[in-house]
Formats: C-alpha cells, structure tokens, sequence
C-alpha cells in the first residue's frame, strides 16, 4: 500500500480544492459517487503519514525476521513507543540481544543514540514486547495482522 502511495506522490492535491469539487457535485448516485478518487488518495497519504514512524520501525523488525504484530506510541508525557511481535525467523534465545539492537540502529538512523540497556524487552513463548522512549511520532498505533489460509468459518459449529 505504501509504494502505491509514493507512486502517486507527482500528483499534489490541497484539501481545500477536493472538498469544493465533493460539495459542488450535489446528489450522489452510482455515476456521481460521495469521495472521488483524488479524495481517497489524499485521505490515504495523510493517514500514513501520521504513521510514518510506526511503518518504518515495523518495516526495520520484519526485515530482522520478525513479525511485527503492532507498533504503538502512546499519547502521554513520556513518550513510551511499544512494539508487540512474534519471533518469526529470529532463533530461540537471541530475541532480546536483536530487537535491542534493531531498536537502536532505527533510532540511530533517525538521530539519536541511545544505550541497549535502556530498552526494555521482554519474552513469553513466541511473543516479545519491547518498549522504549522517543520523542518523534504521533500517537497512535499501527496493527500488522497475519492472514488466513483459509476463510473464516460462520457460527455454525464444527461441523
């Protein structure tokens, strides 16, 4: 999704024009729909840039042979960002020691240096969770959800 949102990127859209042209079509109906295509592109660029952060640190861990489950900042004073993952490719027992890691090189690369000790990991199963503090961001989350082979049974039982 996001590469097609850099692809469009030639074309520069103000809110102020998109929602003009919505009002100025009256009624909708099949041939006239509600949000033309300019609108949804705008719409889509704003909410990944919000995100920005939280996409680049998930797209960093994946790449590290994680699966990141979701990447939250939460809205308060000490700007907590917490990362829930799976353990995907990374080998038993060194999940600590390699989200510690992948955690400080993303920092590092956006400008801060920041000590391993001061993120805080911790390991149940397949699951980790990692937390650390970072001022960039909006508050929010991101949730990167595994998909199924198979579709989703009714409530019918079993059987």
């Amino acid at each position: 999704m996001l590469t097609s949102l850099q692809a469009n990127d030639e074309a520069r859209f103000e809110p102020s024009e998109i929602v003009r042209s919505c009002c100025a079509r009256g009624k909708t109906n099949a041939s006239n729909p509600p949000f033309p295509h300019e609108l949804r592109v705008f719409l889509m660029k704003r909410h990944a840039a919000r995100r920005f952060y939280h996409i680049q640190f998930a797209g960093r861990l994946a790449r590290a042979g994680f699966e990141a489950r979701q990447v939250e900042k939460e809205n308060n004073r000490a700007y907590v960002w917490l990362v829930k993952l799976r353990r995907g490719r990374a080998p038993a027992g060194q999940e600590i020691r390699w989200v510690k890691k992948q955690a400080c090189l993303f920092l590092k690369r956006h400008g801060l240096r920041y000590a391993k000790k001061e993120v805080v990991v911790k390991v149940e199963g397949q699951r980790v969770t990692a937390a650390f503090n970072w001022e960039r961001g909006k508050p929010g989350w991101l949730a990167m959800w595994r998909r199924t082979a198979h579709p989703q049974r009714n409530n019918r039982g079993p059987f």
